[in-house]
């Protein structure tokens, strides 16, 4: 399903297909009130490529299985013996009393203990099963959905599983409907019977009514309100006096046109509306997202008398909806991200190469040696940006180190001066004795520029950007619960501005992803929430202070080193050793870093055998195996790939010396390379020092 951190064709399209059917099955159920099982049981199946589904529920208020539903892949025969099918219904009834997933991958390894299990599971052919229960909204056991494979073991994704669940959830809400509509109906017909002879049945239809947990309101044919449930006056907060006041705002205005016609739709033709979903204000001004019903009822001689309406909250679950997408929105984003951070390392390492190849050749007085330094620069510049790319994308961890806050700020005031107009003023209170902390620096620069930016961004006239720096300690229970972190030494970075500010509504939403208040085009969204994910994963904490016209405040704390460190210690730069014509086997997918990496072994002392992907690197290694001394490969190639490489080399020769490059997930592919059997790894783009020096360790 996944290759290399990245989503297969294969993956996305089983993804698409259950998706699909997620939204099929949706539209089969909101469609009408009477739907054959077998046609939603048809849709999974085929959708999941299992050999069989079915699903079963039971008889009202009795542990007797009722209405059996099954479909089987048209590959597979669908007779079984009547006998074996009980039992397995049984046993499914038994083990999902007490758990909420039966999933059992491959009934040819089953523990101890559970022969009977297989047995039962053998009589009907089964290979593998996953079973959920269906519950209704009070956690009543309202029956089984089950899926099967027959032929072979299946190991089931906890996303399948969710997905199942709402399944299961579309199918408990269609049974509720269902049995609730029926109920009404009843009732209905009763009440229509019995209303000359008594006013018993009348009672009997208000407490059916009564007892719904949805908001019922029956109303005349003019729309006059004649009942409201207590449920409607919980959910709303109106009696029946009140709503028929006149003097409330219950139904938005926008909305008021098509509700009108849909009552009047429903009267001339008696059909009712199910499930729609729309919005309604409370008493306290509030803004409820509900699934209304609404149906046309008649009098005892059939002519219509009013309309019965069901409404439902439903905003927890369009919150919920929302965070969903959101997510999804972030992951592919942060997907996106990474696949390009990985395609611009690789171009990287090409100019990065090249670019060394040229300074070999040069002097530092030569005219052209400050331009290729300049060069060198820029790639590095660059690298970073990847590295915040990666790290955005979570292909990469954070790569921390001892720093001073105060010297950041330092060198980010020079790119300050270039990003800020001169019409705003910057300005820095440094305390020099803040503590180090333990940060990146590229993050901690992202984070910096971006509040500057939308500090910027406030003061279009002009005005004043303020860098605080001082000494913060965390001491009692109530700031540690109000920032939420641990007592202890801190650093606080204030940054400020003296622009528009911002109402406390907007402040209360300012780090959620993709929320923004500039117009589409001039922003994400995503500034905030990133330098909120930056700040966090450094086991700091941010807040704001604004008001409107007031300008705007961000604290920033980040925790102080606690333990010593020889933080002043002079690291002394080992001459790199130049090779001694040991042989070289560079492997790369990309030419232009196949060619100048492989010029710049060879200018280092060293003989070069290159390869442009796995398999040939394969071959030329079993052909030269006596001659080549070690292998540089990059890891993420068509075809083959790094890993099988690897181990396919260390099979020609256990004591193959390999070194693994890449430039994506660097953190984790260094950790996976030397489980394969590599020596070492190289982030990309790597320099020609490191590189050399890595060499001259895995040689010796």
């Amino acid at each position: 399903m996944v290759s290399g951190g990245v989503l297969t064709k294969e993956w996305l399209k089983d993804h698409l297909a259950i998706e699909e059917a997620v939204s099929k099955i949706s539209r089969i159920f909101l469609s009408s009130d009477s739907v054959e099982l077998k046609d939603v049981l048809t849709v999974i199946g085929n959708a999941c490529s299992v050999s069989r589904t079915g699903i079963f529920c039971f008889s009202d208020n009795s542990d007797e299985i009722d209405e059996i539903h099954e479909w089987c892949s048209a590959s597979l025969p669908s007779g079984h013996e009547k006998e074996a099918d009980q039992r397995f219904y049984r046993w499914l009834v038994g083990r999902l009393r007490h758990d909420n997933i039966v999933m059992v991958p491959d009934t040819a390894i089953l523990m101890d203990g559970m022969e009977s299990e297989g047995s039962i599971l053998s009589s009907r052919g089964t290979r593998a099963i996953l079973a959920i229960p269906v519950d209704s909204p009070t956690d009543s056991f309202l029956g089984v959905i089950y899926f099967e494979e027959l032929e072979k073991p299946r190991e089931w994704l906890g996303e399948e599983v969710q997905t199942f669940r709402v399944i299961s959830g579309m199918i408990s809400n269609y049974w509720e409907r269902r049995n609730v509509l029926e109920a009404l109906a009843k009732s209905e017909k009763r009440y229509k019977e019995l209303y000359e002879e008594s006013k018993k049945a009348e009672e009997l239809y208000r407490s059916l009514i009564n007892s719904s947990a949805d908001a019922i309101v029956i109303s005349d044919l003019t729309g006059k309100i004649n009942y409201v449930s207590p449920s409607f006056t919980h959910l709303f907060g109106w009696d029946l006096y009140e709503i028929n006041s006149g003097d409330i705002r219950f139904i938005p205005v926008d909305e008021k046109p098509d509700y009108d016609r849909m009552i009047s739709g429903i009267i001339d033709s008696g059909i009712p509306c199910q499930d729609m979903e729309t919005r309604r204000y409370t008493k306290d001004k509030r803004m409820l997202n509900v699934s209304l019903s609404a149906s046309r009822y008649d009098d005892h001689e059939g002519k219509p008398a009013g309309i019965l309406y069901l409404l439902r909250d439903i905003s927890e679950r369009k919150h919920l909806e929302a965070q969903l997408i959101q997510a999804q929105k972030m992951e592919a984003i942060g997907t996106l991200a990474g696949g390009i951070a990985h395609d611009f390392n690789n171009s990287l390492q090409a100019i990065f190469a090249c670019t060394e190849i040229l300074l070999l050749g040069k002097k530092a007085g030569d005219p052209d040696h400050s331009k290729l330094v300049t060069i060198e620069k820029a790639i590095q510049r660059a690298s970073k940006l990847t590295k915040r790319l990666l790290i955005f994308g979570r292909k990469m961890d954070n790569e921390t180190m001892p720093i001073n806050l105060n010297n950041e700020i330092d060198q980010i005031s020079q790119i300050l001066k270039r990003t800020i107009p001169k019409m705003i003023s910057i300005k820095f209170d440094l305390n020099d004795k803040i503590g180090m902390i333990n940060a990146d620096p590229n993050q901690l620069e992202q984070v910096m520029m971006n509040l500057s930016i939308n500090a910027r961004d406030a003061m279009p006239e002009g005005g004043e950007l303020t860098f605080r720096t001082e000494i913060a300690v965390i001491e009692d229970g109530t700031a540690a619960k109000c920032t939420g972190l641990p007592e202890g030494d801190y650093v606080l970075l204030t940054i400020s501005d003296t622009g528009t500010g911002m109402e406390s509504s907007t402040i209360e939403h300012i780090f959620e992803p993709f929320f923004t208040t500039k117009k589409v085009g001039e922003g994400t969204g995503l500034g905030l929430s990133m330098v909120y994910g930056i700040v966090k994963s450094h086991g700091g904490h941010i807040s704001c202070k604004s008001a409107p016209g007031k300008g705007t405040s961000f604290m920033i704390y980040l925790p102080v080193i606690k333990k010593s460190m020889d933080l002043d210690r002079v690291v002394e730069v080992e001459p790199i050793q130049r090779g001694a014509n040991e042989n070289i086997l560079f492997v790369d997918d990309d030419e232009t870093t196949r060619e100048a990496v492989g010029e710049l072994l060879k200018q280092s002392g060293y003989s070069v055998f290159t390869a442009s992907g796995c398999e040939e690197a394969i071959k030329i290694y079993s052909e030269n195996m006596e001659k080549i001394d070690l292998v540089i490969s990059d890891l993420i190639m068509p075809g083959m790939g790094g890993k099988k490489m690897v181990e396919t080399i260390l099979a020609i020769n256990p004591l193959a010396k390999i070194i693994i490059a890449s430039g994506y997930n660097v953190q984790e592919s260094a950790v996976c390379a030397r489980e394969w059997g590599a020596k070492d790894f190289l982030s990309k783009p790597y320099e020609i020092n490191r590189m050399l020096k890595t060499l001259k360790n895995v040689l010796n």
